[in-house]
């Protein structure tokens, strides 16, 4: 069973790893982004897309417990008050 675990885990890091090499090789082109009023080198377009996928890979699996947080507090109180009003 961990063996199992271990491939299809591998596999899977490696076809990702295979489809960023390829998005960011299909995508070689120089762009200039820009935020508001910052701007920013030249960089191609495909470092630009594989960047921001692996920062959402980091930033996501953070924010999910930290507002399942901040939302069962509310929730809890929200049915407190439902369950007063019934009685």
């Amino acid at each position: 069973m961990k063996t199992t675990l271990h491939f299809i885990t591998t596999t899977t890091a490696a076809v990702l790893a295979l489809f960023c090499a390829v998005l960011a090789y299909q995508n070689a082109e120089p762009v200039k982004l820009s935020f508001f009023l910052a701007k920013s080198i030249s960089l191609p377009l495909g470092f630009v897309l594989v960047s921001s996928i692996a920062l959402g890979l980091v930033i996501v699996p953070i924010l999910i417990p930290l507002l399942r947080q901040l939302v069962k507090p509310q929730q809890i109180n929200q049915s407190r008050r439902r369950s007063k009003t019934n009685v």
